[in-house]
């Protein structure tokens, strides 16, 4: 264990080196962590110089010894560092420290050129919280569309209801990267004053944007959504029709039996799995023979969807299909056909009333 009467000759070996040391990044990374287990703070300043260390993991150690002493100066300067990794370490190093005045320098990170940095300071900014937040709302309007996009996701992670507007109008940004950001925090936040823009987001250029935007849609589980939620089922992209089939089960609204019923023969197969967990979550017999039929489909993923989906409905017709299943090449179709037949079985005892002789 390095004692504090050491530091003199640590701080002036990492300052000024000697042959051996210079050459030998093992040491001079031993001794930079010993002056970082230091309580004596003449610890920082030769700190402060291994930030400049030729070699990139001397420089991130240096950046976890600064913290451990809560150095925050040359913390803020290591955020400017030429270094990605060592700017990435700085922002997570003033997250932990939380420090409200850590709140610009990583607000100023947000639009770093490296996308791990960028999620360094969302990261930081997330931990500090409060003092975060009106910080992160001005960031939206940014001229930089990284720190946009980077103010919306931390936005979305704190959680706070005053964001929602803001993060509202981020849906009509420029670039598609910032409008799914603000889309995605949105449907973190599921706020129903976000309700009618997702419904307009659903029309959205961006695959991307109209994904979240469904998803958000099945999250806010208002009826309104139901009839643009059917039309997304007919989207170009599959993971948009997807999304929209999960969205229409979580709304279990019968309007959208029909369309899910179609959307068993879609020519992708995760779509015909989302549509069938959701007839079974809507729970409509009309659904019966349709998910019958999805028992014989192809891809197995599907088969036992349709599968559970008709344990859900409970409908006795279905019995003599799921009892074929049961010989499925796939185990997973045949579980979820037997425990479909108990639920049918259950569903449709009999129920017994006592009588009562007086």
């Amino acid at each position: 264990m390095v004692g504090d009467s050491d530091v003199e000759n640590l701080a002036h070996l990492v300052e000024f080196g000697n042959p051996s040391f210079d050459h030998d990044e093992n040491r001079r990374r031993e001794a930079v962590d010993a002056l970082g287990s230091l309580t004596d703070q003449r610890a920082i300043a030769p700190l402060e110089g291994a930030l400049q260390d030729e070699n990139g993991r001397v420089r991130v150690s240096a950046v976890s010894a600064l913290e451990r002493h809560k150095a925050f100066e040359p913390l803020f300067t290591a955020l400017h560092s030429k270094d990605n990794e060592v700017r990435r370490a700085a922002a997570e190093a003033l997250g932990q420290l939380g420090t409200p005045s850590a709140v610009v320098p990583l607000i100023g990170s947000l639009d770093d050129d490296d996308r791990r940095v960028q999620l360094a300071a969302v990261k930081g900014l997330v931990h500090l919280r409060e003092p975060s937040i009106e910080a992160l709302i001005r960031t939206l309007q940014s001229t930089n569309k990284n720190a946009r996009r980077a103010a919306a996701e931390a936005l979305g992670q704190l959680g706070t209801p005053s964001a929602v507007l803001p993060l509202i109008s981020v849906l009509r940004d420029q670039d598609w990267h910032v409008r799914f950001a603000g889309a995605c925090a949105l449907k973190q936040l599921n706020d129903l004053r976000s309700l009618d823009p997702f419904i307009h987001a659903l029309g959205d250029e961006s695959t991307d944007v109209r994904r979240a935007a469904a998803e958000a849609l099945g999250q806010l589980k208002n009826s309104r959504a139901v009839q643009p939620l059917i039309r997304a089922l007919y989207a170009e992209n599959s993971d948009v029709r997807r999304a929209a089939a999960e969205a229409l089960g979580q709304l279990r609204n019968s309007r959208a039996v029909q369309p899910l019923i179609e959307a068993l023969s879609d020519s992708y197969k995760n779509v015909r799995q989302a549509a069938a967990v959701a007839l079974g979550e809507i729970n409509n017999t009309k659904a019966v023979e349709p998910l019958i039929k999805a028992l014989r489909d192809p891809y197995p993923e599907v088969r036992e969807a349709a599968a559970l989906a008709l344990g859900q409905l409970g409908d006795p017709r279905a019995a003599d299909a799921l009892n074929e299943a049961l010989q499925d090449a796939d185990q997973r179709v045949q579980k979820a056909a037997e425990r479909a037949l108990q639920e049918i079985t259950e569903k449709n005892r009999p129920v017994t009333r006592a009588i009562t002789i007086t």
